[in-house]
């Protein structure tokens, strides 16, 4: 393995901005007297990094919002492009809701003889849920256009006969069932952004994921994570969460709860969206007067059960299996993080399901890993690009 530094770019395109980088990536060979069972470092180095927020809108146009974003992306890449001489190979694009959807299938095949279950054979009843799958999908029709596109499919639980297994080929059984965990977006949408990176860059590898997914991959390579554990990204609009059991990536799910209710909150009949963030950040920074703090801490308090409950439905529908983890790690914009992680560890329905007295609530942000990520300009990593960069880097050497 070359120490050679290979230079990529990175997008994350969020329900309400879109962030970009060019970066270095370097993974250093492991000495000839390394130790059994240690991993090469890595480096990453943000050579130009951009985020641009889109339209603030009380009521969600899609046509508006496919547009606004589209022409936040192009920005962005003028600006990283601008900022930056190296001409990346790989393009790595990382999506949030609702720009995906994760379906959740149980696949089974009885026979009345025994038969053996093989690769080929999981294989084809894989291949053929994914194909009935996007074909309810197109007859369904969607916001953001028909046809769809699978980014990420992961076989969660595997029974032969009834029981769970995890060697299953070339076993005899008389059934068979699986748990498929799909994730799909839209193919007009994709190709869209696609289209757009194509313009600036030409002909590139395009990779597109989730960021629960990216977050998870880049966390458990650079540091690792508990084998059970929750993944939140807290989005401007929409909030995606995913489960890992086992070390396995289960379900995502999300709910229409971000930060911008917070924003629409603040401003609502007393001004602008503007000045729901400075009055926001005014708070974070105490500088607000004594009444204006007060209102603000009202407007927090409500802004949390609504956030809170949402977050809770989904913990209550169950779809998870097993007892709520006790550590959960959380994305989103860093001016959040003290509040999230405070809501999150000090839940009372979370800590009762976890049977904790506090929930283990981690920002991710560069420092949550064992890679070493650094800007040429002095400022702080964009964490969602940092992650975007490490899931991105396994891509590259793995």
């Amino acid at each position: 393995m070359s120490s050679k530094a290979t230079a990529i770019a990175v997008f994350d395109i969020s329900s309400s901005s879109v962030g970009g980088a060019h970066a270095l990536i370097q993974k250093n060979p492991l000495p000839r007297n390394a130790a059994e069972g240690q991993i090469p470092t890595t480096k990453v180095s943000l050579l130009v990094q951009d985020r641009r927020d889109t339209g603030l809108e009380e009521e969600l146009n899609i046509e508006h919002f496919v547009n606004d974003t589209a022409r936040s992306l192009e920005a962005v890449i003028d600006h990283v492009r601008n900022g930056d001489v190296h001409h990346p190979d790989v393009i790595q694009v990382v999506l949030a809701s609702p720009w995906y959807s994760t379906h959740i299938r149980t696949i089974s095949l009885n026979k009345t003889t025994t038969f053996t279950c093989t690769k080929r054979l999981v294989e084809m009843l894989v291949e053929k849920e994914i194909a009935f799958l996007l074909k309810q999908e197109l007859e369904n029709g969607e916001a953001f256009g028909k046809g769809f596109t699978v980014v990420e499919q992961q076989l969660s639980n595997i029974m032969l006969n009834g029981y769970a297994t995890g060697d299953p080929y070339g076993k005899k059984t008389q059934s068979i069932e699986l748990v498929l965990t799909i994730t799909v977006v839209p193919e007009t949408v994709v190709e869209r952004f696609k289209s757009i990176l194509r313009r600036s860059y030409g002909d590139r590898t395009i990779n597109v994921t989730t960021g629960p997914y990216a977050t998870y991959v880049a966390l458990r390579d650079n540091g690792g994570v508990p084998p059970d554990c929750l993944i939140i990204d807290v989005g401007e609009e929409v909030t995606d969460i995913a489960f890992v059991k086992n070390n396995i990536f289960l379900y995502q799910h999300s709910f229409p709860v971000g930060t911008y209710e917070l924003y629409r909150a603040i401003g609502k009949g007393s001004g602008t969206n503007v000045e729901s963030r400075a009055m926001l950040e005014a708070y974070r920074l105490g500088k607000l007067t004594p009444s204006k703090t007060i209102l603000m801490k009202k407007h927090l308090h409500s802004f949390s059960k609504v956030w809170q409950r949402a977050l809770q439905e989904v913990v209550e529908s169950g779809h998870y299996g097993f007892q709520f983890p006790d550590t959960c790690y959380i994305m989103g914009d860093a001016r959040f993080a003290e509040f999230f992680t405070a809501l999150i560890s000090t839940d009372e329905f979370l800590r009762h399901g976890a049977s904790v007295d506090t929930i283990n609530a981690i920002f991710v942000d560069p420092m949550s890993t064992t890679a070493t990520i650094t800007t040429t300009s002095g400022e702080a990593p964009d964490p969602a690009l940092s992650v975007a960069a490490l899931f991105s880097e396994r891509l590259l050497y793995y």
